[in-house]
């Protein structure tokens, strides 16, 4: 019977199950969510043609910065410059046509004062000042349009920014209003759009008056290669409508550029921080069993196995918040818990922190 015990703790103490364990902690930590995010100019010109012309001067090299009134291109001003000289012709002819008329109908005023002259005669020289008048407004408006349209022939940059590939070579032709010259993009500051759901609305309206620095930066902007942009975000324009189609809400987040890292169109992740920490039970998300619809852990004391519900938060990182179920320091088995059930005696291998 001794002998038979004997075997019997032996087999019992080769039956117990090695499971791995981990302890549930408290932390404060910071959440975040990301969006998918596209970077867009805050200003951005088309340069078009206002007047028809051959093309016969590109100053710029394309993809360079450009200053604002720095000349772009130029149209065949030769048209444009006969036109106003004409223009102006007209307007010094209407001018003297005026000061002719206008010294005969003064002479006619004193003679009908003197009542020395027909009501006739007086009549006509009036309706002759009159018309002297609108020739020389007509005149002149017609030289102001010559002049805009010489100064159109000119084409400058808008603003201080970036011109990229020009659309036209010297010699094309271009129509006003049809042709395509170049575009120009200011960089500093650029925005970014992103498309959160409709229900965080709320949310940013919040933030859209909350400073922050990158130490403490509630937008921090991820690029394509994985690094992180080194300047924080604010938001600079919330759509007026929620979008019927998606349920969403666009959102621009506005960036300084000094470094022209960012470029109009570039694909990135807007990281939007909360603005307070929070205390939360974090545990590995290896350690949660789910079945239909519900969450539960095994949690290890004295050896025995006990199975609890739980319920979860978010993730972060590779951990899961617990809402409800746990106590900081309980020991949840995160290896081996497809071996086990509620009331099991295990043996446990504390898991090695990373």
């Amino acid at each position: 019977m001794v002998l038979f015990s004997s075997c019997a703790d032996e087999k019992d103490q080769e039956e117990k199950e090695k499971v791995t364990v981990s302890a549930a902690i408290e932390k404060e930590i910071r959440f975040s969510r990301t969006y998918p995010a596209t970077a867009v100019a805050l200003e951005e010109v088309e340069l078009r043609a206002d007047v028809v012309g051959y093309v016969t001067g590109i100053f710029i090299k394309e993809g360079q910065e450009v200053k604002k009134g720095q000349l772009l291109y130029q149209i065949d001003p030769t048209r444009y410059e006969a036109r106003q000289q004409q223009a102006a012709s007209a307007v010094s002819i209407a001018e003297s046509n005026l000061e002719r008329i206008k010294k005969d109908f003064e002479r006619y005023e004193r003679l009908k004062a003197e009542d020395a002259i027909a009501a006739q005669i007086y009549d006509s020289a009036l309706n002759e000042l009159r018309n002297a008048e609108q020739e020389l407004n007509a005149a002149k408006s017609e030289l102001e349009n010559t002049s805009i349209d010489l100064q159109y022939a000119s084409i400058y940059a808008p603003f201080n920014g970036t011109i990229g590939f020009s659309q036209v070579r010297m010699g094309s032709l271009v129509n006003p209003g049809e042709s395509l010259l170049n575009i120009v993009s200011r960089d500093d500051p650029m925005g970014v759009d992103f498309y959160p759901e409709e229900r965080y609305l709320n949310k940013f309206l919040e933030l859209s008056t909350y400073e922050t620095t990158l130490e403490d930066s509630v937008f921090t902007l991820k690029l394509s290669d994985g690094s992180i942009f080194p300047h924080p975000g604010e938001i600079e324009i919330l759509d007026r409508a929620v979008n019927r189609n998606t349920g969403t809400i666009q959102i621009r987040v506005k960036f300084d550029n000094k470094e022209r890292k960012l470029r109009p169109g570039m694909s990135a992740t807007l990281i939007v921080n909360e603005t307070e920490n929070e205390s939360v039970i974090l545990i590995p998300q290896s350690a949660i069993k789910e079945q239909m619809g519900e969450f539960s852990v095994f949690v290890v004391e004295n050896e025995e196995v006990k199975q609890v519900k739980v319920e979860t938060g978010r993730n972060y990182q590779d951990k899961r918040v617990i809402k409800e179920g746990l106590e900081p320091g309980q020991k949840v088995i995160v290896k081996g818990i497809q071996k086990v059930q509620d009331g099991d005696v295990v043996e446990i291998i504390e898991e090695k922190e990373s």
